[in-house]
């Protein structure tokens, strides 16, 4: 159970169905990542996640790491960078990542 300080109104979280989802999610778009210099600064950002970096990389092209450090109201107004540092914040990311339009 998660300890932060943020409460969840929305509670995304809930509708992560497990890792085995998120990684069949993110598999579909590593032919997207060729290790660019951008591409390898954002997955400085994420802490090496290389998972949510192809993600974000693909819907958010060069605005990538400018999004991390906005506030998303799926998110509970939270940045992706803020959920990084706790699982169920982490899960509440990636579900907004495979709801994002493909």
């Amino acid at each position: 159970m998660s300890d932060n300080k943020f409460v969840s109104k929305i509670k995304l979280e809930q509708y992560y169905k497990g890792d085995k989802n998120w990684i069949k999610h993110s598999n579909c778009f590593s032919e997207h990542w060729i290790d660019s210099d951008f591409q390898i600064k954002l997955l400085g950002y994420l802490d090496n996640r290389i998972d949510l970096a192809q993600v974000i990389f693909y819907h958010h092209k060069k605005n990538s790491i400018s999004w991390l450090n906005s506030k998303v109201p799926a998110l509970d107004n939270l940045t992706p960078l803020d959920c990084l540092n706790d699982e169920i914040l982490t899960n509440r990311l990636k579900v907004c990542l495979m709801r994002s339009p493909i």
